[in-house]
């Protein structure tokens, strides 16, 4: 019997998880379903198919329009010149770049101990368990002597018991490795390498050359695989990739926002490049968004009217357009967090399911934002508290406050843990200070600040 090329189980499996994500942009899963079924015996069926696929539109009745192409995404965009310029010092700027670095190091470090753990009511019942409820600070670590299996049901946190505790408060005197550092490390040594003009090869590039595939997951992952096999962007983020429209791009895109202070457009450029190489969709508007907010909150210190001008970087069509016009309706008429975030998770069930996915974990952000009015440890804890990707969240939410206050209006009990160090994995930089990543993000910023 004649042997099967050795790439087909490759393809197949490729196929599978493209078979999925497409349901999800409309397409009838059973019908996907045969049709990978019939090519399934021959290699050159199944890269038909694939092709077929990769081209294939959204069925007339998908009530969205998503697009990916930056021409199609930039012709609902703002005048260029309507947001408002940076008006502050070269010492403001520093100072909050600073503060965005150290807000984003701070949600990181606070959401790491319960990534994983996902749902609201999971997370209440650890934090209840270990006396830090609500979070207003790193939590506490298990009390002594208690086994894992007397944790409450909490997914990585119990299966992780001792790890994790070393992520807890008074256990820690640095910034833990995670890839919500890593990217943002390599993102900001992307636009120090090739300034603001930066392919999309080049981002890629970046992160191939300097992190392990070890330290990468979900689309992150799957565009380093599919790169090293020489697949080309944009197709990166399709080839296989289980989450097309997960926050992959979201948790790389902070350095763009941060080095266009009061240029949005700038910062959405730079953002769509990215995002590019591992999401769709979605996925891409995250970036897009958080990177325009970053710009806009860099300029005058407010996330709140920041919220407004990025809104209007993303397709007005979109699903994540939708999410960002429900989250702010119901944030003007309910008090309770919870209570909204709740809401928010049945409404967005299916994506919720997904804990990585792009929508509501932006959605959870954004309830930190305008129910944390403007303070950065309630701001902080009320995004970790409401669950999903919690690392993610933590870190994104907090450079956007950390941005918005400045460091030198940061809580301490926030900074000092770290002793101004990060551990990393990224090759030649095993451990960076902080004062000195946000100083050279500085000296990109102020290039390219619109005054």
């Amino acid at each position: 019997m004649k042997a099967m090329h050795p790439l087909h189980d490759i393809l197949l499996h490729d196929l599978r998880a493209d078979l999925k994500q497409m349901a999800e942009e409309g397409h009838d899963e059973a019908g996907l379903s045969a049709e990978l079924e019939r090519a399934a015996g021959s290699l050159q069926a199944l890269a038909d198919l694939q092709s077929d696929w990769w081209a294939r539109p959204s069925p007339p009745a998908f009530p969205y329009d998503e697009p990916d192409g930056w021409d199609r995404i930039a012709a609902t965009f703002p005048d260029p010149a309507a947001p408002a310029r940076f008006r502050g010092t070269d010492g403001d700027l520093a100072d909050r770049l600073l503060g965005a670095w150290q807000g984003r190091c701070a949600g990181c470090q606070l959401g790491k101990p319960l990534e994983g753990t996902m749902w609201p009511a999971k997370i209440r019942a650890v934090l209840e368990t270990v006396g830090s409820w609500p979070l207003a600070d790193y939590m506490n670590p298990a009390p002594p002597g208690l086994r894992p299996d007397q944790l409450p049901d909490c997914d990585f946190f119990q299966r992780n018991h001792e790890w994790r505790n070393t992520l807890c408060r008074g256990r820690f005197d640095h910034v833990a490795p995670d890839d919500d550092i890593h990217y943002a490390l390599l993102s900001q040594m992307t636009l120090e390498r090739h300034g603001v003009e930066f392919t999309s090869e080049q981002a890629i590039a970046t992160i191939r050359d300097h992190l392990p595939i070890s330290c990468l997951y979900g689309a992150g992952r799957n565009m380093y695989r599919t790169a090293i096999f020489g697949v080309p962007s944009p197709w990166t983020a399709v080839m296989g990739n289980p989450c097309r429209q997960s926050l992959g791009a979201m948790i790389r895109c902070d350095p763009f926002g941060w080095a266009a202070p009061g240029d949005p457009a700038l910062a959405a450029r730079m953002a769509w490049r990215d995002a590019v190489n591992s999401q769709t969709r979605n996925g891409i508007y995250a970036g897009i968004f958080f990177a325009a907010l970053l710009a806009d909150t860099l300029a005058h210190g407010d996330p709140l009217r920041a919220v407004d001008t990025a809104a209007a970087f993303v397709p007005p069509r979109s699903r994540f357009a939708g999410m960002i016009a429900w989250m702010k309706d119901r944030c003007a008429r309910d008090g309770d967090w919870a209570a909204i975030n709740d809401a928010m998770i049945e409404r967005y069930r299916p994506e919720a399911q997904r804990f990585n996915h792009a929508i509501p974990n932006a959605a959870i952000v954004l309830l930190g934002l305008l129910k944390g009015g403007g303070d950065f440890t309630r701001t902080l804890g009320i995004t970790v508290m409401a669950g999903l990707d919690t690392d993610c969240t933590g870190a994104t939410a907090g450079s956007i406050l950390g941005a918005a206050l400045g460091a030198r209006r940061i809580p301490p009990h926030w900074v000092e843990p770290f002793r101004d160090t990060m551990r990393t994995s990224i090759k030649g930089a095993p451990e960076p200070r902080i004062t000195d990543v946000a100083r050279r993000m500085f000296e990109i910023a102020r290039r390219h600040a619109r005054r």
